[in-house]
Formats: C-alpha cells, sequence, structure tokens
C-alpha cells in the first residue's frame, strides 16, 4: 500500500510539513506501507490558459504518483479561518482532468503555533475533497494547537500526548484501510 503526503505550505520550516512527515514515518514502519511526500512546490498558480495548453510537468508528476497511492494525506495551516491558499491551488490543479482525485482515501491534517488546531481550515478542506468524492476519514483527527511547544524543529516529538496521538492515529489509519500489522 502507498500512502501519499501533500503539504499545503511551502515554507521550508513548515510546521505542518514537519507534522506530515512525522506522521509518513510512523506509517512507514507498518508492514507492506510505503509513503512518499508529493512535492507541489512548482505548482504554478492554477491558470486555465495555462490548462489550455497543456498540464505543466510538476502537476502530471504529482498526478501519477496519486494514482498509485491508497491514501492521501493533506497537511495544511489555516489563514484567516480556512486551509491556506497553496493548499487551495493544488486542489484546483489536482482536480482538473485527467480525474485522479475520484474514490481516494483522504486525511486531513494540521498544525499551528496558535489556538484553533486548524479545525476550521480542517473543516473547510474536508467539504471541499468530500465535494471532489474522495472518501475523507473523519477520524483520526490530528489538529494540533501550539505546535511549537509540542515538536521541537528537527522533527522531535517533546508532548506526550502528541506522541500517544500520533501512534494512535497510525494505527487507526492501517485499520481503516484493513492492513495486516
Amino acid at each position: 500500500m502507498k500512502i501519499s503526503g501533500i503539504c499545503g505550505s511551502l515554507r521550508k520550516e513548515s510546521w505542518n510539513k514537519l507534522l506530515l512527515q512525522i506522521l509518513l514515518e510512523k506509517l512507514s514502519k507498518y508492514k507492506d506501507i510505503s509513503t512518499q511526500e508529493l512535492d507541489v512546490s512548482g505548482f504554478p498558480l492554477y491558470n486555465a490558459d495555462i490548462e489550455s495548453v497543456g498540464l505543466p510537468e510538476t502537476v502530471i508528476l504529482a498526478k501519477e504518483k496519486i494514482i498509485e497511492s491508497d491514501l492521501l494525506v493533506f497537511s495544511s495551516p489555516a489563514y484567516n479561518g480556512s486551509y491556506s491558499g497553496v493548499m487551495k491551488n493544488i486542489v484546483d490543479w489536482l482536480s482538473r482532468p485527467p480525474t485522479v482525485l475520484d474514490n481516494k482515501n483522504a486525511l486531513v491534517i494540521g498544525c499551528t503555533p496558535g489556538m484553533s488546531g486548524t479545525l476550521l481550515g480542517f473543516t473547510h478542506l474536508n467539504h471541499v475533497l468530500f465535494n471532489l468524492n474522495l472518501n475523507v476519514f473523519n477520524q483520526p483527527r490530528i489538529l494540533v494547537s501550539g505546535v511549537n511547544n509540542k515538536i521541537q524543529s528537527d522533527g522531535k516529538i517533546i508532548n506526550e500526548t502528541l506522541e500517544k496521538l500520533i501512534n494512535d492515529s497510525a494505527k487507526s489509519i492501517i485499520e481503516k484501510l484493513n492492513i495486516q500489522y
């Protein structure tokens, strides 16, 4: 089984990228699971004029990897009460023909140094993905507030509750995918 991660932040030191990498690392420890983080940093802003000439190579490569994926994990920061513009652009490109998102399993996660834990962004992105006919997992919920006090910049988790949440979530994801471990 293949699990692909997509980060909705382009920041080099992104907390959401770090959270995604931590989860993918935990999942990769299960038998017969391979994980990958999709590089979406080269996606141009969506523009139908670009699309009419042909999909950008970066989008084509990401779509090819999505076709092979059994689960897509979307990790997005929250901006102004919703998910990031970067994530919106990613979803816009990935939703264009040829269709690769239809009936894919999806999980939305997120984190923030603030108090919201990206709840509103999580809700909005789940709705959009559901509308695009993805099988969006409502659980587990990995929405982390105060992330700067729970994960070090090197990826070490320094909060026992978060460590347990990620471990339990990885197990739950594996169970949802019906994988023997």
